[in-house]
């Protein structure tokens, strides 16, 4: 399938729930997900008390490299990309106690040699971010949503592990950070449970821990249950639940995943986070702080800590972003055809670098949903150094400080994004629902 395959696909979801029911006019304390965003999605009333509300979205973005040394370095290529291609659907049933969660990730049909990500690493690619499998999201979850003050949930499927932040997909910044692999556990065979009470919530998961080989890989399946995870979270101030004005959360996992040696390796990861979104007057302020960390008992250590913010106010949207984290560094040579970009995802780590990478962007909301059209400039400046097995920055790109700029469009279809990362109770499309369906439907 080609890239207007992909903009067709999005174009009928588009034009689909334009002409449905719209019930998502935003409601006093609702998130601004992440991004300062109206949550005014549309829902399809498919009878029988069942509804399905959705969104679709594409990114049009180049990526440009600063200067290097030679023709031949890295920092001189430049990408095209239509970006983050996706659907997503919400499917609920029986007064929300019944809910299929679904996200079909497009980036494998028209991004399969990834995106240009300086710094980023994961899934056999590294300084470019791997395609996301095509079925991104599949969780069904059974709600019960008053248990003597109580709620509770039970969902299953494919999709986030309750671990760490929410998808950088759904944050404001168009290149993810260093610690997607730190601070996120996505795409995996998980069964969650949550109990949500008061401020409080506390989620648990028993998913597989093996990654994804590419974006049609279902295969993890195989190794569900060897792994775990565990999420606590407190929320204050106006709003509930996924949109509160402030949440402080706290994770532990513990990853099997199996080497080039067969030998079953055990990673523990933990993360730490203080996420604001709050209504200031006629603007909103998001912000996130989060420390991440990972242990494996025969090798290193890797971390992150990352600060990122962004003010909202009549369509003006920047955005600043500082991480500083260490990465591993693989044999790229080992890759099929010794792309710099690519590395064999069993290996071990030869070494480590470590980066400091600041981030400015802004974006202006030109047209409001349902089509909204939203440009944006990103510029980011890489600081990296060696810090353990012998790597140097400067035989990779030829120096040890650079740049990289990104400009395009965040193209949204009757809705806007929403924190990934959660489901049942704690699912922000819920929350939503909830607050939406007791408005009076337009004929």
């Amino acid at each position: 399938m080609k890239t207007q395959h992909v903009c067709a696909a999005l174009l009928w979801v588009g034009a689909s729930l334009t002409h449905s029911v719209p019930v998502g006019a935003q409601m006093p304390g609702t998130d601004h997900a992440d991004m300062g965003m109206e949550m005014d999605m549309q829902t399809l009333s498919l009878g029988g008390g069942w509804h399905l509300t959705g969104m679709a979205q594409a990114f049009p973005v180049v990526t440009l490299g600063a200067p290097g040394g030679s023709d031949s370095n890295p920092l001189h290529d430049t990408g095209w990309y239509l970006t983050q291609p996706a659907i997503m659907t919400h499917l609920d049933g029986l007064d929300q106690r019944l809910v299929l969660h679904t996200t079909l990730n497009f980036e494998g049909l028209n991004q399969k040699n990834g995106e240009l990500s300086f710094g980023g690493w994961g899934e056999g690619f590294i300084d470019k971010r791997h395609p996301h499998t095509l079925v991104h999201e599949l969780m069904l979850s059974y709600n019960l949503l008053d248990v003597g003050g109580h709620q509770f949930s039970l969902s299953a499927g494919k999709g986030f592990a309750p671990f760490g932040t929410s998808d950088p997909m759904a944050r404001p910044g168009l290149k993810y950070p260093t610690n997607h692999h730190l601070s996120q556990i996505l795409e995996r065979w998980t069964l969650n449970a949550i109990w949500h009470g008061g401020p409080w919530s506390v989620e648990a998961g028993l998913f597989g821990g093996e990654e994804p080989e590419g974006p049609y890989d279902f295969s993890n399946i195989e190794s569900f249950g060897d792994s775990w995870s565990a999420r606590v979270a407190r929320r204050w101030g106006g709003g509930s639940g996924p949109t509160a004005d402030w949440e402080a959360s706290a994770s532990l996992a513990r990853v099997t995943e199996i080497a080039h040696t067969t030998d079953a390796e055990v990673t523990w990861l933990w993360n730490a986070a203080l996420r604001p979104s709050l209504d200031l007057g006629e603007a909103h302020f998001y912000g996130l702080l989060e420390a991440s960390a990972s242990s494996l008992a025969d090798h290193e250590d890797f971390f992150s800590v990352l600060a990122e913010a962004r003010y909202d106010r009549s369509g003006h949207q920047p955005y600043v972003r500082l991480e500083y984290a260490s990465r591993p560094e693989y044999d790229r040579e080992a890759a099929a055809g010794g792309d710099f970009f690519r590395y064999h995802d069993h290996d071990d780590p030869l070494g480590a670098t470590r980066w400091l990478i600041a981030t400015a962007a802004y974006a202006y909301e030109l047209t409001s949903t349902p089509w909204s059209i939203r440009p944006f400039v990103e510029a980011q400046f890489h600081q990296v150094r060696a810090d353990r097995g012998g790597i140097a920055a400067t035989d990779l790109y030829g120096t040890t400080s650079f740049w990289a700029l990104s400009a395009g469009a965040r193209i949204f279809l009757v809705g806007g994004p929403m924190r990934m990362g959660s489901y049942g109770v704690l699912d922000p499309m819920m929350d939503m629902g909830r607050g939406t369906m007791a408005m009076p439907m337009e004929p």
